[in-house]
């Protein structure tokens, strides 16, 4: 009989979460495909710098000294790129270099690995390819997409893990029900039905997975008092009494508890992660992931009806400049009194056939204290003026919306978008070659064009070209805006 992975903890993460690959992205782009394999092939034998995941990653795997035996580990950790085997050789040798205890490896040569997740028993898939996360969601699989290339980590074995509620762990029936009828018939819905489960979200297995990990924990404690449960989980959401009681009798219909639960009734979380310092976070919606990202690793979620009709850029389209290698900012400290600088985004995975990260230009710091404001539809998206998400897809002029708090600091309006200068030899500007990695598709294929993009930070709305970034279709392909949500009165936001 073969080796059984149900039962036990198992993740699956691309080699753009667990490493830092931004300067092998800057060669494929800047070099092209050739350059990029042998790069790779040069420095077969140096390690890859740890990823954005690998802090959570290798405290995951250090859990198996609670297992039985060797032979019996309660996590496993499989590697699932798009890489090709041979360009794979660097990320295994490397994980051999970092000590992980990671022999589980799929490497598809181009295509995304998500097909994979089921037959794998994974519990949840980590990688920094956008589009194959959100191909993963819609499927109904555990995904979530990982914004920054690193983050520093700390010493230790202890793992704190904070999870977002309705369209994380459960469902979005309560987000649609707010959407129908709005906020009196969603508090309504809730407290006639505190006491029926919701659904099950896309991370509900991951939870329970969690959970028996911590089971075998309370044991160990029980029969050892010396030892010291090392996972410790929060749940962070935006929903307030009386919704909240859903959420517990939600939980507990899944024989699962969590060792911490914030009802934030719409605060910001990026304060409370601030304090938590969890060493992953996972959230469904991108503005609020685009704010907690300086404080902690975070993960986007793509599932439901807030990321409905958003999808990620076409970077074939996209007009942005590549960053020399010097460009990419330190990755963030835990401990950080002030804030850090802006993170880059994150490189993935790629080979021949393979497609590199998407890059962002440099972006400013963020101020502290103006963390995006956590509801789930916004009538503008933060830093974009008057015109919104319609006045953006119709290519209308992006004025930064001043916080009542900061008025002072931002008299000056924010200098327009200028045109990239054309070649000394006055020929036309070349646009940047897109990669395989970064359109989702393999060598050769044709490019049916941008069928849209993400939702724009505060962060995102400063740089150049940002009114292209930002695109919400209606079903006859016209421009319209988000629905939009009353302000927050300490419930208006369930998550």
């Amino acid at each position: 009989m073969g080796y059984d992975l149900s039962g036990r903890l198992v993740v699956g993460v691309a080699s753009s979460a667990l490493f830092d690959l931004t300067e092998s992205d800057r060669v494929f782009r800047t070099q092209g495909e050739a350059a990029y394999r042998d790069f790779q092939e040069r420095h077969r034998d140096d390690a890859l710098a740890p990823g954005v995941a690998f802090g959570f990653v290798r405290r995951l795997l250090a859990l198996n000294d609670l297992a039985p035996s060797a032979d019996d580990p309660l996590v496993e950790v499989i590697v699932m790129s798009r890489n090709s085997p041979e360009t794979g050789l660097r990320v295994m040798r490397s994980i051999r270099h970092h000590e992980l205890d990671i022999t589980r490896a799929v490497f598809r040569q181009g295509r995304s690995p998500h097909e994979f997740i089921r037959p794998l028993h994974v519990d949840l898939f980590l990688s920094a390819d956008e589009r194959s996360v959100r191909d993963a969601v819609d499927l109904g699989l555990p995904a979530g997409y990982v914004l920054d290339p690193t983050f520093a980590d700390e010493a230790g074995d202890e793992l704190r893990i904070a999870f977002d509620f309705d369209g994380v762990l459960a469902d979005d029936s309560s987000e649609r029900r707010f959407q129908d009828g709005g906020l009196a018939s969603f508090r309504e819905h809730e407290e006639l039905n505190a006491d029926v489960p919701l659904g099950r979200g896309p991370l509900r297995e991951l939870l329970v997975g969690i959970h028996r990990v911590q089971v075998v924990e309370r044991e160990r404690h029980a029969a050892d008092a010396s030892y010291r449960p090392r996972v410790h989980v929060s749940l962070v959401t935006a929903r307030s009494a009386p919704a909240h009681e859903r959420a517990v009798a939600t939980l507990s219909s899944w024989g699962v508890t969590v060792d911490d639960a914030f009802f934030l009734g719409g605060v910001d979380k990026d304060g409370v992660l601030e304090v938590l310092r969890p060493h992953i976070f996972f959230d469904d919606q991108r503005a609020v992931v685009e704010a907690t990202r300086r404080v902690a690793p975070s993960v986007h979620v793509p599932y439901g009806e807030l990321n409905r009709g958003i999808l990620p850029a076409d970077p074939a389209v996209d007009d942005r400049r590549t960053l020399p290698a010097d460009a990419v900012p330190p990755a963030p400290t835990r401990r950080e009194a002030a804030t850090p600088p802006a993170p880059a985004a994150p490189a993935a995975e790629h080979d021949a056939e393979d497609e590199p990260a998407r890059e962002r230009a440099e972006e400013p710091t963020r101020p502290a204290g103006t963390g995006t404001r956590e509801l789930p539809l916004v009538r503008s998206v933060p830093g974009i003026g008057g015109a919104g998400l319609v006045g953006i897809a119709a290519g209308a002029t992006v004025a930064p919306v001043a916080e009542p708090a900061r008025e002072a600091e931002r008299r000056d309006p924010a200098p327009a978008p200028t045109a990239p200068a054309a070649p000394a030899d006055g020929g036309a500007a070349a646009p940047p070659t897109a990669s395989p990695e970064a359109t989702g598709r393999p060598s050769g294929a044709e490019d049916p064009g941008s069928t849209g993009t993400t939702l724009l930070s505060r962060r995102d709305a400063g740089r150049a070209g940002a009114p292209d970034r930002v695109s919400v279709l209606g079903p006859a392909g016209e421009p319209k805006p988000l629905p939009v949500r009353p302000s927050s009165n300490g419930s208006a936001r369930h998550h």
